[in-house]
């Protein structure tokens, strides 16, 4: 069972799924390790061969507390069936699932967590862990590497339009930066309860980002005096991150949850909810307030 464990913990138990309903009867199954689960679901289609690429989601939770989705991720999950069986590998009890299971099918695997040495973080007060899984896609090797490589020329083409517009939007966030350190922008920087200050510059026609799920967006950050310290412009990509949850400084976690999906502005972050009295050296210096240019490019 702790197979799965030191498995999940290191794709950071990223996981899902409402689960799909069905008119059949759940079949209770057993792993090479001992381990039950429950297939849910079973479409009837061909199984998962060895040497081919499995695209699923995944929840784990307690009871019916859902603690974590792959579907707040975005993407699903992808794991490569080893062609030989190896019953010591840390992932045989997710291939032993797996292998059983076919597009569209959907399983519950049944965790005791008494057996274990300690207990994972947030299901301490309980002694079962489940872990819900369905099937969305299989491909062969072939197939895989095909799409990796349209998806890496795809990502390589939006990169060099990402770093053309480089210039052009620093231009702009300079002038931007000017203009509020000269207090110029008085009437048109609006501030929270936090202290927080935010221009929309443009509205965005997407929903709302959700806290605890994943965001992308596009950057540039400033200090008062006109210093670039960061810049995802020049880079050719965004940023990515659950939103609310504290992988950010605070500005940010409030600031991005005032966009729209397709919307961009300015924040003006005060040291408080930026890098606080320390900075971070030596890039920020203490106390600093920051300042960025985003753009909320997807909020899953």
């Amino acid at each position: 069972m702790h197979y799965l464990l030191r498995y999940f913990a290191f794709v950071a138990f990223a996981a899902i799924l409402v689960l799909t309903s069905c008119n059949q009867t759940p079949t209770v199954q057993t792993a090479s390790d001992g381990t039950e689960f429950i297939v849910h679901t079973n479409k009837g289609g061909e199984k998962v061969e060895p040497g081919e690429f499995v695209y699923y989601h995944a929840q784990r939770r307690k009871g019916d507390e859902v603690e974590s989705r792959s579907r707040d991720l975005g993407d699903p999950q992808i794991f490569q069936i080893p062609a030989e069986k190896d019953p010591n590998s840390p992932t045989a009890l997710l291939e032993d699932v797996l292998l059983s299971m076919g597009v569209g099918d959907s399983a519950t695997i049944t965790l005791r967590l008494d057996t274990l040495p300690s207990k994972p973080p947030g299901f301490e007060d309980v002694d079962v862990m489940y872990f819900d899984m369905v099937v969305v896609d299989v491909k062969s090797e072939a197939d895989f590497q095909a799409e990796q490589s349209q998806k890496q020329a795809e990502a390589e083409a939006e990169a060099e339009t990402i770093r053309a517009r480089a210039p052009q939007v620093l231009a702009a966030a300079k002038d931007m930066v000017a203009k509020y350190a000269a207090g110029e922008l008085a009437g048109q920087v609006q501030r929270t309860g936090t202290g927080l200050g935010y221009i929309i510059e443009q509205e965005g026609s997407g929903p709302m980002p959700e806290a605890g799920r994943a965001v992308s967006v596009q950057y540039a950050g400033l200090l008062t005096d006109g210093t670039v310290f960061d810049n995802s412009f020049e880079r050719g990509s965004p940023i990515q991150f659950p939103l609310g949850v504290g992988r950010v400084i605070p500005g940010w976690d409030e600031g991005i949850a005032l966009l729209k999906e397709g919307g961009s502005g300015y924040l003006f972050i005060p040291h408080q909810l930026g890098y606080g009295e320390a900075g971070s050296p030596p890039v920020i210096p203490g106390n600093a307030e920051l300042v960025f240019f985003v753009e909320l490019i997807k909020a899953n």
